[in-house]
């Protein structure tokens, strides 16, 4: 298939740490974490069918056989057949098949350039990309330090506009919110910002700081990570790799300075008219039942160009039993190729669930593979910068990367790394700040920048 070099994607990532008649009977979560579904592990609700019209013949060990990898290159031929028919913005999507060795990639913070993605949101709207749109523009940058000049995460912080409460936010692990006026219906300001009893005052596109009492040093962060993985069939190749090799950066993780309290889950997903549209494996801090489970999932279904993102997303912030909201560092890893169904209406659009997890303090930090189009870079993006997230994708040296046609990120902006060492770095860097000391990842893989041909 031309998506198997994408393998090492959800390798890297999990190893790192619709239809109501297709869907599991789930039990309803908590999204402050007091859920009270299964108390460690688990399919919540039972575990989902596996088995599909597009791929019913599996092999052994949940690796799908030819049915999937035919429903997986349907899949793969229909979105190159449309980007072929209409580009936008661009040069039809292609597939690059990676260089031997550890797979590649980049990464962009489009929080770093703001006026840069806005101006990208605003050509993919005009290039007509399907994606559900919410305005961005007028951010104000949050920041709120202990006395001792720390970060504090996971407090929450009230945002107010002519006395009235417009919206509450919470502080990722390195102290910062991120407010959108327009996404919440605002005006420019003044807004008024509190932490309890500290208050400070900022307009649109300003940054506003806060100095509350210092919190209480953490010995061993608590470190709740999430998965949302597309599992149409386009993915088996992805999922046939990471059954093979869950352990070892899942090693890597524990074993960085602090100890940290890891615990894991998983939403897969696919689409109407699939088997199931979602399913959900609640958190465990039990590595080898987390990777028991994950030797279940098989992909199959898909067969058109989007997936259930919006439905997914919606469930792996609200399923799953997560730590009190600021008790835990919290992420979402999102892993897949294709972009939601911007004109289906859904109980809860992905860029709803944006806002709650900016309002829990949660970053969303999904991952491109390979033959992504520019429907899924768009709503990618969008997820990562509004909750203070990165964008990650397979890169290819002079080849390219993992990003679809009307993309505005060139190869000379980002560094190329080992996948496995950029999303151990990323841990890492939300657990030095949290901790306020320096955590060092150990590296196993070779660290590229810049390849020759870029």
């Amino acid at each position: 298939m031309i998506k198997s070099a994408a393998a090492s994607a959800l390798t890297a990532l999990v190893l790192l740490a619709g239809c109501a008649d297709k869907s599991a009977n789930f039990g309803e979560g908590d999204p402050d974490g007091t859920s009270s579904t299964l108390a460690d592990g688990g399919w919540i609700g039972g575990a989902p069918d596996m088995s599909d019209a597009d791929s019913a013949s599996k092999g052994g060990g949940g690796v799908a056989t030819e049915a999937a990898d035919s429903a997986g290159a349907t899949e793969i031929a229909d979105r190159s057949a449309a980007s072929e028919a209409a580009p936008l913005g661009g040069a039809p999507m292609t597939s690059v098949a990676p260089d031997a060795g550890p797979l590649r990639a980049g990464n962009v913070d489009d929080n770093a350039d703001l006026d840069g993605f806005i101006a990208y949101l605003a050509r993919v709207s005009a290039s007509g990309v399907p994606h559900r749109p919410l305005d961005v523009s007028g951010r104000v940058v949050v920041t709120v330090r202990g006395a001792a000049g720390l970060p504090a995460s996971g407090v929450e912080v009230q945002v107010a506009e002519g006395g009235r409460t417009i919206a509450t936010l919470r502080t990722t692990a390195d102290g910062t919110a991120r407010f959108h006026p327009l996404a919440y219906g605002a005006g420019d300001g003044p807004f008024t910002f509190s932490v309890g009893n500290a208050l400070a005052e900022g307009a649109a596109g300003t940054t506003v700081d806060l100095t509350v009492p210092d919190q209480a040093a953490v010995e061993r962060v608590p470190l709740d990570i999430a998965f949302a993985i597309d599992v149409t069939g386009s993915m088996g190749d992805e999922l046939a790799r990471l059954k093979d090799s869950v352990a070892s950066v899942v090693e890597r993780i524990e074993a960085l300075p602090g100890d940290p309290d890891v615990r894991l889950a998983m939403t897969i997903y696919r689409d109407e008219g699939d088997s199931f549209v979602t399913a959900t494996h609640d958190f465990t801090s039990d590595i080898g039942a987390f990777r028991s489970a994950l030797a279940e999932v098989e992909a199959g279904g898909g067969g058109d160009w989007p997936e259930a993102l919006d439905e997914a997303m919606d469930e792996v912030l609200a399923k799953p039993a997560w730590r009190p909201a600021g008790e835990a560092t919290q992420l979402v890893f999102v892993v897949g190729d294709a972009g939601g169904h911007p004109e289906r209406q859904v109980a809860r659009p992905y860029t709803e669930s944006m806002k709650d997890a900016a309002a829990r303090g949660i970053k969303i930090i999904p991952i491109a593979t390979s033959s992504t189009d520019d429907q899924a870079e768009v709503a990618f993006r969008q997820m990562a910068q509004f909750t203070g997230g990165r964008f990650l994708f397979l890169a290819y040296g002079a080849g390219g990367a993992a990003t679809g046609s009307s993309t505005d990120i060139g190869p000379t902006d980002y560094e190329e790394l080992s996948l496995d060492d950029l999303v151990v770095r990323l841990v890492a860097d939300e657990l030095a700040a949290r901790t306020g000391t320096e955590v060092t990842p150990p590296t196993v893989a070779t660290t590229t920048t810049q390849p020759a041909g870029q």
